[in-house]
């Protein structure tokens, strides 16, 4: 066998190791929202407890407009007066406080501390009246765990698929450096036009000049659909038209792909594949924060029917990805409809005129 490649159209290394440094970045937003959190819980964690008795507990919730006068809006803010009382050493400390709340805490607040009943909490030696309503409580830092880990796996597969791309395109490169910009790589072996698929489903063609000529095609915004049928027909004409059988060779498809590079094309950008490789990653995303949405979000919202600030994270990210790719479907279909540029047509035309 014999083959000459020139470059192969593939994403650049750059774009891997910039998306997977973003999806990496995107993962430690929520971890680093809640290292002060995770530092004062677990300083509390080696505190002595006691029990504590919930003498009184109010939640006031104020409401106040809030807006501009085109887009109106009522505000509320949340409040919890509570006292506990509490023994240390014979000394009994009763400690009334009040404190601003979100709309989730008061729901915890509500549900976990009703009146006259008896809690545990951490207490400060040093001070007794500093304490932890709800000491070693590492539930809320599980999920941002996961999520870190989670980007941070996702990250190194975009890496080392970066890597290899460099290594691939270099390769490329070098063995392609005596041939003319836009010439397929030529190679000696039976033309067939039978494919595998890749990762993201992206087709790869057995033989290296087709492979290079649909790659091609491709840039020039023709679907796998149209691609399949020229090839498709290119097959059905070879068997069954015997003067046209030796015709598909080397320089049939070198001529082909002179016509391609002939060709007008006012837009060389494949969005429809670029629009189902967004598809493919957003529904990625949104299997990574669905198990978190379930196991940790959903027993905390049947539990308090609220959830805190970051307790949405998860939730928008399995359901943002999911809508985006209903979008995407739109997308494609627009995508598929005006920015055909005709070529398939001509193609197809083309072969028709080879036939005679």
């Amino acid at each position: 066998m014999e083959i000459t490649l020139n470059g192969e159209i593939n994403p650049p290394p750059l774009a891997f190791f910039v998306f997977g440094f973003i999806v990496f970045l995107l993962g430690c937003i929520w971890p680093v929202f809640m290292v002060d959190d995770f530092q004062n819980e677990l300083e509390a964690s080696s505190w002595p407890t006691t029990d504590a008795t919930v003498v009184a507990l109010d939640v006031y919730i104020y409401e106040y407009p809030c807006g501009d006068s085109q887009s109106p809006d009522i505000c509320r803010e949340y409040l919890v007066n509570y006292h506990l009382r509490y023994m240390i050493n014979g000394t009994i400390f009763n400690v009334e406080e009040s404190e601003e709340v979100s709309h989730f805490d008061s729901r915890v607040w509500e549900v976990d501390y009703p009146v006259n009943s008896t809690r545990e909490i951490a207490y400060n030696p040093e001070n007794p009246e500093h304490f932890d309503v709800n000491p070693e409580h590492y539930t809320p830092f599980i999920a941002p765990l996961i999520v870190l880990i989670a980007s941070s796996l996702l990250s190194i597969l975009f890496i080392i698929g970066g890597v290899k791309s460099l290594f691939k395109n270099s390769g490329a490169h070098q063995t392609s450096s005596g041939l003319e910009k836009g010439m397929l790589p030529q190679s000696n072996d039976n033309i067939t036009f039978t494919y595998a698929k890749g990762a993201w489903g992206v087709r790869i063609y057995d033989h290296p000049t087709v492979e290079a000529l649909a790659q091609k095609l491709l840039s020039f915004s023709c679907t796998y659909e149209q691609i399949d049928t020229f090839f498709t027909a290119c097959q059905a004409t070879e068997g069954n038209n015997a003067t046209f059988d030796d015709r598909i060779d080397l320089e049939w498809l070198n001529e082909v792909n002179q016509m391609v590079e002939q060709h007008n094309s006012i837009a060389k950008y494949n969005w429809i594949q670029k629009a189902n490789i967004a598809r493919i990653i957003l529904l990625l995303i949104s299997a990574i924060f669905a198990p978190i949405a379930l196991i940790f979000v959903l027993p905390v919202w049947l539990t308090y029917y609220a959830l805190p600030w970051y307790g949405w994270i998860p939730v928008w990210g399995v359901l943002t990805p999911l809508g985006l790719v209903v979008i995407t479907r739109k997308l494609v279909a627009e995508f598929a409809y005006r920015i055909d540029q005709g070529l398939a047509a001509t193609l197809m035309e083309f072969l028709h005129n080879e036939e005679y």
